[in-house]
């Protein structure tokens, strides 16, 4: 009888330690809870309006993956933590249309010229897309202010197959045309170049002004393409970018990639090795670059309040909706955002808050859900990594959130690694953790450099070390 209440004690004692739990408080934003140590929690800062943007998190944020980010996850610590989402005014300003002269034709143009810009990004939609979608889509607005805050000019256009409404070149979808890549028998091509000389005519840019492009989808593969033509940095939102130069280009280059993107086009995993192959090209010649590929997070009951006309109290009405009709799991991840769709459509009595906005219920609760589920749908979960990227594409770290901790000149050695990671510059009351490139963690402590990593499976790696509140992140290749 004693043993067996021995036993029944150590088994309480047991079941109390991994069952203890640690407050989070998410201030600004969403994702308070109780959770235990080590869990992966995701927090989201609360909606705001076109004319405000995501500063950053502030308070426990060590061990917060993407403090700059107003979506991110955290791996709860065995203590209790505050987080509070900064939500910051953007400057004064305001996004011209302009019908303006291309090559062949007038076609419509969105811009942004802030005084002495410290770039331009060109925006460029995907298949079947326009101007607008950088201007009035909720994730694409979402980064165009980011990077109007940081000091950018940004210039959103239609593709000349939009403009005329046809497929030139026969390939089934109206898009900017990738190929050929010259700027001689490309009409795109053709048009980003007279209106840029348009613009520094104007006296809006210098031929030296630094210049970006950004690209959804087929968007993406034009991103590619036009940014190796002028020699300059570009990134990719959801495609593979295939046949757009790699082997041979020579500036830097950022995937942003959806986990779960459902397009034929990026044919998942084709598509993701693709980029993977196409990254190795370049780290082969010492070219910068990066790749994130966007995991699913769940839905929470705020999230399409983000869409402009929906409130908070509409949004959680909404949210209820889909949770009564079986469309969200028991995990908070939504069904595919088109299976979705459909399910209201077909059944609009049991949606009548979502059917009651017609637009902005139906269509902007589909791309909340697309981007949530890392579906083919651009997203801004990855806003200040991207820009980021572009103030220093070929720097070692992916969003230094204090200068000062980059001053420390933290190196890692070797990279590419095979079984251990070396440090130098680190003070000693560093802890880290080794996450892959879905995010998921792999290992964390404070003693890396007695761990043995020969088993890790060949890849790109990402290490964070934190000290205090200040974070630095450094990409890694496992040989």
């Amino acid at each position: 009888m004693k043993n067996l209440i021995l036993a029944i004690e150590a088994l309480f004692l047991t079941t109390n330690i991994f069952a203890q739990t640690f407050n989070l408080t998410v201030n600004n934003g969403y994702g308070s809870g109780a959770y235990q140590a080590g869990d992966t929690v995701h927090i989201w800062s609360v909606a705001y309006d076109s004319t405000k943007t995501f500063g950053q998190w502030t308070g426990d944020i060590a061990s917060l993956h993407r403090p700059k980010e107003w979506h991110t996850t955290l791996t709860m610590p065995n203590q209790n933590i505050s987080v509070t989402a900064v939500i910051d005014n953007m400057p004064a300003y305001s996004i011209t249309y302009e019908l303006m002269q291309g090559l062949n034709n007038p076609f419509n143009v969105y811009y942004y010229f802030p005084p002495n810009p410290i770039g331009i990004v060109y925006l460029f939609h995907g298949t079947g897309g326009s101007a607008e979608n950088f201007i009035y889509g909720v994730e694409n607005r979402s980064f165009t202010n980011a990077a109007i805050a940081r000091g950018y000019a940004i210039v959103s256009m239609d593709a000349e197959e939009v403009t005329l409404n046809q497929d030139i070149d026969g390939d089934g979808g109206r898009r900017f045309m990738t190929q050929p890549i010259d700027t001689i028998n490309n009409v795109d091509y053709r048009n980003i170049k007279k209106i840029a000389i348009e613009f520094i005519n104007r006296g809006w840019i210098t031929a030296g002004t630094p210049r970006f492009s950004i690209g959804m989808s087929a968007g993406s593969n034009f991103s590619a393409a036009n940014s190796y033509i002028w020699n300059f940095t570009g990134v990719g939102y959801c495609s593979r970018a295939q046949n757009t130069g790699f082997d041979v280009r020579t500036s830097p280059f950022a995937y942003r990639l959806a986990r779960y993107d459902d397009n034929p086009s990026y044919n998942y995993p084709v598509g993701l090795q693709q980029a993977l192959a196409n990254v190795a090209l370049l780290d082969t010649r010492g070219i910068c670059n990066d790749l994130y590929e966007n995991d699913r997070q769940p839905i929470y009951p705020e999230r399409f309040a983000r869409v402009p006309g929906i409130s908070l109290a509409n949004s959680i009405l909404m949210y209820n909706e889909l949770v009564v009709n079986n469309q969200i799991d028991a995990n908070g991840f939504a069904l595919n955002s088109s299976v979705i769709e459909a399910n209201v459509l077909a059944n609009p009595s049991a949606y009548p808050t979502i059917v009651s906005f017609v637009n902005s219920g139906i269509t902007g609760m589909v791309s909340q859900i697309g981007a949530s589920n890392a579906e083919h749908s651009f997203y801004s979960d990855y806003n200040a990594a991207t820009l980021d990227f572009f103030a220093d594409p070929c720097g070692t770290t992916v969003g230094v959130e204090n200068p000062q901790i980059a001053d420390n000149k933290i190196k890692l050695y070797p990279n590419p690694f095979n079984s251990s990671i070396n440090i130098s510059g680190a003070k000693g009351s560093e802890f880290y953790s080794l996450t892959n490139l879905f995010g998921q963690m792999i290992w964390s402590g404070n003693n890396i450099e007695q761990q043995n990593f020969s088993s890790l499976t060949s890849g790109i790696y990402f290490l964070t070390i934190a000290q205090d509140n200040d974070r630095q992140t450094f990409k890694l290749i496992k040989e």
